[in-house]
């Protein structure tokens, strides 16, 4: 979000809408994709430049295939920004379906991805896909070799799952995953709906789901008799999350619902959250302030909330930077902005009635 708030941004949009308004690229537009996680000040100022558009990491890439379907994927430029990770691995999703064409055939393309598009017209938007190269996400970037290394190394049966935001190691095997059905990437919503899913299809499968299905008595409470529980090995799905620890909460929540509503009990899902050891950090136990080695916070820095360069997030503090503040603010900026033109500085008058 900091990157794209600079002069190196609004130069890097303008030489396209600089080019898309010369006479000799009469036949070319240029259209800006701005990440949702960015400052009312910074859109505002990119869509004096590009026509904009805001999106979110849930509709980005519907985004981008309708806007090309719209003006033409072989006339259309588009300039996404700034989260130089999400933009790379957008044409890295694009190379992925061009690159399996017995399974990627024009017919699954317009079922699957757009109604509009085929082959051919999804290369183009792959050439014409622009990404801004100096932007990244502060808790997404944490996800680096060594955390890439430690997924392939030790959680080769786990599902992966990416963010389109983390970089694009840990986005590769999430993607690799993904077509076989072992992963996902994409948004927070989508994560959750693959976890979802396993988790309901591991759990239909279980004979103890099949003998007891939910059929709207309260839940046991106790222990379960003896004559009543399963002999059947308990299934642990293991699933690596690769975005930030935020969504750990919906996805607990999630589970237990889907495990309760078919009475199972021998399907476990386990949450991984890779980060490196040097982020982990430790709880004081007494009052001479000794740590007790067995016990680790993840993810979390001792400094707070917040990142480490070590490698372990808990929150990320662009996600929420829009408010009615800054709403306000804009507003003042817009008007002293008028003001100004006007030869007055905006202050008179009923410029508080917006």
């Amino acid at each position: 979000a900091e990157s794209a708030e600079g002069k190196g941004y609004e130069a890097w949009l303008r030489k396209f809408g600089d080019a898309s308004s010369s006479p000799s690229s009469s036949d070319k537009k240029a259209l800006h994709v701005v990440y949702i996680n960015t400052s009312l000040e910074t859109k505002a100022t990119s869509a004096s430049i590009l026509p904009t558009i805001t999106c979110t990491s849930s509709n980005v890439l519907q985004t981008i295939l309708q806007a090309s379907a719209q003006m033409g994927p072989d006339r259309l430029q588009i300039c996404y920004g700034p989260d130089t990770y999400m933009g790379e691995n957008l044409k890295s999703l694009l190379d992925a379906v061009l690159s399996h064409d017995e399974s990627w055939t024009d017919s699954r393309i317009r079922d699957e991805l757009h109604p509009l598009h085929t082959r051919e017209s999804l290369r183009h938007l792959r050439d014409n896909l622009h990404v801004y190269p100096h932007g990244n996400c502060i808790v997404h970037h944490m996800f680096g070799n060594s955390v890439v290394e430690t997924v392939s190394d030790k959680y080769a049966d786990a599902y992966v799952t990416a963010h389109l935001e983390v970089p694009g190691e840990m986005f590769q095997i999430a993607l690799e995953k993904s077509m076989n059905d072992e992963g996902v990437v994409g948004s927070t919503s989508n994560i959750l709906q693959f976890i979802e899913r396993k988790v309901e299809e591991a759990a239909k499968d279980m004979p103890s789901s099949r003998q007891h299905p939910h059929n709207g008595s309260q839940p046991h409470i106790g222990s379960t008799p003896q004559s009543q529980q399963s002999s059947s090995p308990k299934r642990r799905l293991k699933f690596i999350l690769g975005t930030e620890a935020g969504m750990v909460t919906s996805i607990v929540r999630s589970v237990q619902d889907i495990l309760d509503a078919h009475r199972c009990r021998d399907v476990e899902a386990e949450i991984i959250f890779p980060v490196s050891s040097e982020a982990v950090m430790g709880v004081e136990d007494d009052a001479e302030g000794t740590n007790d080695s067995s016990l680790g916070v993840v993810p979390g820095v001792a400094g707070g909330e917040g990142c480490s360069t070590a490698g372990g997030c808990a929150t990320c503090p662009f996600m929420k930077m829009n408010d009615l503040d800054a709403v306000h603010d804009l507003v003042d900026m817009i008007q002293s902005m008028r003001g100004a033109d006007d030869g007055n500085d905006g202050s008179d008058g009923d410029t508080n009635n917006y």
